[in-house]
């Protein structure tokens, strides 16, 4: 520290120097060196790399955060340092390390291409991961991925042929090793070589034959990644016709859905196909593609589809509890280690994503099955457990096995979808896109496989809440991207659906964002009533606000949260082309939606906005009312109460803004990421990190700290409130929190 001090000394002001000698306790003076260092750039402080490792791995998150931060702002600057932080053999401190290095973006590529050739398996992995989200800015260094689809790791040789496919047609000159690499032993570098090739496009037409070739792979995903590519290229792929349509009988759906697909974006040039296309339109599954082909071929544009108003719908929109304040006197000072007002406890999977819901005696959480409570099924999977409410007893779990998706399995086997619970009825979706209706028992009484009935493919995860609309059930249906983040594997899937609550008949679709998804698609719908007429309102994983007739699955306007010149850059720090994960709220006559991007993304700058509900067609110009640009990527659904709205971004800030005009009245740095766990209990608003941190604040025009309470794990969900009690959901565990009477 005498060190960091004397630095300061001799390159800043006298000033400063005796203003940190005043500055105590210790972690004050860690946080007033943070700030002074992303005002000053100090050359000499690359010397001091022990305390900079200490301050990066320090237990208050404050201390890390000024340090990120200050690294950050350093960019190119920061380099030799952040090289010599990634010598001392941290786990810890490499992990946070190379987040640092994420988060500074394009100047770091030199340092990453510099450890693609580094003897640690883990640097060459991080490094080759970090520079999938730099494109377009990694152009220029396609001769050491290149050599990078060479690598004995696996990982960094797929990696290294997904950011090749970032460079979308800049990728042109890789096209020969990406060909290559399409005969790699193991099936993923394959599966990524593929999708690289389908971002080349038509550029990689001389890959034609070695993809007609892949879609005989013995791995199904191969072969569905080689129909992507094809179809991308388009009609310079004809030569593959005779294969697209063998691969028009494959077991797989995803394989014939892309046969399909590449046999429409040939056009004209597979009338040989028709036949076969013919055939394949009997398939549920396949029909809006093989149909969509057969246009194609004809030369017809095609239309979306769309049901028709066959079952009525309600003037009355249902409220969410998600988007109002909850009504109830919960406790602000419990602790798990004392017990001080904890009713109960019980084991959740690990981790847990799903909120708590309680109807009736029971309480729901979506959790995966790491507690093994069916002897008879072992295996990793979503399930949906139900406990009693007064005391925890575990009454039943549903259980969603793992589906083979030919080596394209979802990459998070866990139930994330709240259930809906109306009568002795409950309502969900499962980790597997199905939507299941069972009775408050646990027993099935209908299911609809959204992919195999629908075609649609949820990138990593799916989510949705069921929103009832009278006898219609309103689901997202999370269809998105291929692994590779390329492109969308079902373009003409729905994004949306109606289905009819009591038979799961799909009464309508709406494809929405179709082949513009950005990553994937994880907002749950909300219905709105609209001067009398009722609308479902839907953001989707393109970055537009859509609002449908409930009746009819007709779109009735549409709104772009993306400025028309924004870029898509999946990474911190950067003001990029955003998808909208947080629901949509509609409240005092407003439509307010924040942007946002996966959590895996990091924080960045971002938009809020409040529109008015009332227009057609596109509304972005005409029915916008306020644009907040301070507040940053959002995942939580925000609350409006009394004139104001809450909201939380994944860099740790609550922000309270005015709902009329979107002012800032006031906001709180929790320095920790906060997903959904964001919940207003009268005055009380309660915020809960992934680093397992609950704040309570009051709520209101001026905001006060009431509580600061640590759990056992993080918080992604919001608590259920029940009169005066919670609960809540962390990671690991399920609580039941409320006012212990005292002792006498």
């Amino acid at each position: 520290m005498a060190d960091v001090v004397r630095t300061f000394e001799l390159a800043a002001p006298p000033s400063i120097g005796q203003v940190y000698k005043r500055v105590t306790p210790a972690t004050m003076r860690h946080l007033f060196i943070c700030t002074l260092l992303c005002v000053l750039s100090i050359p000499a402080l690359a010397q001091t790399t022990p305390e900079w490792a200490n301050r990066l791995t320090a237990k208050d998150p404050k201390v890390r955060a000024m340090a990120e931060a200050a690294l950050v702002k350093g960019a190119g600057r920061s380099l030799p340092l952040l090289k010599r932080l990634l010598s001392r053999g941290d786990e810890d401190l490499d992990l946070r390390t190379f987040e640092i290095i994420r988060r500074i973006g394009p100047p770091a590529i030199p340092l990453l291409v510099e450890l693609l050739r580094h003897e640690q398996v883990s640097f060459r992995r991080n490094a080759a991961d970090s520079l999938i989200d730099l494109a377009p800015d990694t152009e220029w260094i396609q001769p050491a991925l290149r050599r990078a689809l060479s690598d004995e790791d696996v990982m960094v040789a797929g990696d290294a042929a997904r950011a090749l496919g970032a460079l979308g047609p800049k990728a042109s000159p890789s096209v020969r090793a990406l060909v290559t690499t399409l005969s790699h032993e193991d099936p993923y570098v394959r599966v990524y070589a593929a999708e690289a090739l389908a971002s080349v496009g038509p550029k990689a037409g001389v890959a034609t034959e070695n993809l007609a070739a892949a879609l005989g792979d013995p791995i199904p995903g191969v072969r569905w990644a080689a129909g992507e590519a094809l179809a991308s290229i388009g009609p310079a792929a004809q030569a593959a016709v005779p294969q697209l349509i063998e691969a028009l009988q494959d077991e797989f759906l995803y394989v014939r859905i892309c046969a399909a697909g590449a046999l429409g974006s040939l056009g004209p040039k597979a009338q040989a196909a028709r036949e076969a296309l013919r055939e394949a339109a009997s398939d549920p599954a396949l029909r809006d593609e093989a149909e969509w082909a057969l246009n194609r071929i004809a030369g017809v544009e095609s239309r979306e589809p769309v049901g028709s108003p066959v079952v009525p719908v309600p003037s009355v929109a249902p409220q969410s509890e998600k988007t109002v304040a909850q009504t109830g006197n919960p406790p602000v000072d419990w602790d798990i280690s004392t017990g001080r007002n904890i009713v109960w406890s019980v084991d959740l999977g690990n981790p847990t994503y799903g909120r708590p819901v309680v109807a009736g005696d029971a309480v729901y959480v979506g959790t995966d099955n790491a507690r093994r409570m069916n002897p008879d099924f072992l295996e990793e999977s979503g399930v949906l457990m139900a406990f009693r409410a007064t005391d925890g007893a575990f009454l039943w779990q549903d259980v969603a096995a793992r589906v083979d998706r030919g080596l394209r399995e979802f990459v998070l086997p866990s139930t994330t979808s709240a259930a809906y619970v109306e009568g002795d009825r409950l309502f969900y979706v499962t980790a597997e896109c199905q939507l299941r209706s069972l009775d408050t028992q646990g027993a099935r009484v209908w299911e609809l496989d959204m992919c195999s009935r629908l075609g649609v493919f949820p990138h990593e995860a799916s989510n949705s809440d069921v929103v009832p609309v009278g006898d219609l059930l309103m689901v997202s249906t999370s269809n998105g991207q291929n692994e590779g983040h390329l492109r969308v594997p079902s373009p003409r899937a729905p994004s949306l659906i109606a289905v009819n609550k009591h038979s799961g008949e799909v009464i309508w679709r709406a494809i929405g964002a179709g082949a513009q998804v950005l990553h994937g698609q994880w907002s749950s719908p909300v219905a709105a009533n609209v001067n009398g007429r009722m609308l479902v309102l839907f953001g989707g994983g393109d970055g537009w606000l859509r609002a449908y007739d409930a009746a009819s699955g007709h779109e009735v306007w549409r709104f772009d949260g993306n400025p028309k010149d924004a870029r898509w850059l999946p990474r911190p720090g950067v003001r990029s082309r955003s998808s909208i994960i947080a629901s949509p709220v509609f409240a005092d006559g407003r439509v307010f939606i924040a942007m946002g991007q996966s959590p895996g993304h990091g924080n960045g700058p971002s938009s809020m906005y409040a529109i008015s509900p009332n227009g057609q067609g596109d509304v972005t110009g005409s029915r916008l009312l306020w644009t907040s640009r301070e507040v940053g990527r959002v995942v939580g659904t925000p609350i409006v109460k009394d004139g104001l709205l809450y909201v939380a971004d994944l860099g740790g800030t609550v922000h309270c803004l005015d709902a009329a005009t979107g002012a800032h009245v006031w906001r709180h740095e929790t320095n920790e990421e906060v997903w959904g766990s964001l919940l207003l209990a009268g005055d009380r608003l309660y915020v809960g990190s992934v680093d397992g941190n609950m704040t309570v604040l009051r709520a209101g025009r001026r905001k006060e700290v009431l509580a600061q309470i640590e759990m056992d794990a993080a918080l992604y969900s919001r608590p259920a409130l029940i009169g005066d009690a919670l609960y809540l959901a962390t990671a690991r565990r399920l609580y039941l929190i409320a006012a212990k009477p005292s002792r006498q």
